[in-house]
């Protein structure tokens, strides 16, 4: 499989301080990854840093290739033509990102438009219900007028999931998505992530501090501790053979149904 997304010596960094540390990753057309840390270790800033979104004075150096192209040469204009269109983002708090004075079907329909010029309202609208139906929002066709605060957390998140998907993109980033939602409804999102890559075959990014979350989705494994990368493989090898000991520490700090003490397991650590 070709290189769809290629990261080489990617640094973020805040007046001179690097909160991501010359990375380097990549991802195959129609392959999935996944980026696994601690919160702080720069998990989502590499993914603002791909989709051209750094808050204002943040520096950035290395190079971001999609599908060919350096994105870090592209202009701003054209660089919003690639997100949303061909790279899209699904955050991980739906409710802050919807925007509760709009319907979820006026919201999508709007991202579906601003890639497509000159598609009518109405065609925008049947698109948005499509999109619904494909993550599996029952009666679509009447949800497409509520609004965000009518819909339940793991809902709102097919939305988001709705909205990237309308744009048809070729890779899509999901920062947390499972964040505050239960057990079930987790399983169902990552479910739902697992059947649209096998669907429309966009790869995908899975950005997660979650390691059970991670090793039902990702075929690849990318582990960061303080802005670096301390270790990255296939998952299956991570899982059962880490090489790191913080790798092994948050491999550890997950509860076991076998665990005679019951308790979180925390052994290891160091760089």
């Amino acid at each position: 499989m070709s290189e769809l997304l290629d990261v080489r010596g990617l640094t973020v960094s805040f007046k001179g301080v690097p909160v991501v540390d010359a990375i380097d990753f990549s991802v195959p057309a129609g392959g999935s990854l996944g980026i696994v840390g601690e919160s702080g270790s720069g998990k989502s800033m590499t993914s603002l840093a791909i989709m051209g979104l750094l808050p204002k004075g943040a520096g950035r150096a290395g190079s971001i290739t999609f599908g060919g192209q350096d994105l870090a040469e592209l202009s701003d204009r054209r660089m919003r033509a690639v997100r949303g269109d061909r790279i899209a983002m699904v955050f991980q708090d739906p409710l802050s990102s919807l925007n509760p004075y709009y319907t979820v079907g006026a919201q999508i329909a709007e991202a579906y438009r601003a890639h497509r010029p000159g598609v009518s309202r109405r065609a925008a609208r049947a698109a948005a219900v499509e999109a619904m139906e494909r993550v599996h929002i029952r009666e679509a066709g009447r949800r497409v007028d509520d609004y965000p605060h009518q819909f339940s957390g793991g809902m709102r998140q097919r939305v988001m999931i709705a909205m990237a998907l309308s744009a048809e993109p070729e890779l899509i980033i999901a920062d947390e998505p499972t964040t505050a939602l239960d057990v079930t409804v987790q399983a169902q999102i990552l479910d739902l992530l697992t059947e649209v890559r096998r669907d429309t075959g966009a790869a995908l990014v899975l950005i997660t501090h979650d390691l059970a979350v991670v090793s039902e989705v990702a075929d690849e494994l990318v582990v960061m501790r303080k802005g670096k990368v301390v270790e990255a493989g296939t998952t299956e090898r991570v899982f059962s053979d880490p090489r790191h000991p913080y790798t092994r520490a948050l491999l550890d700090a997950v509860p076991r149904i076998d665990d005679s003490i019951g308790a979180l397991r925390t052994t290891g650590g160091g760089e």
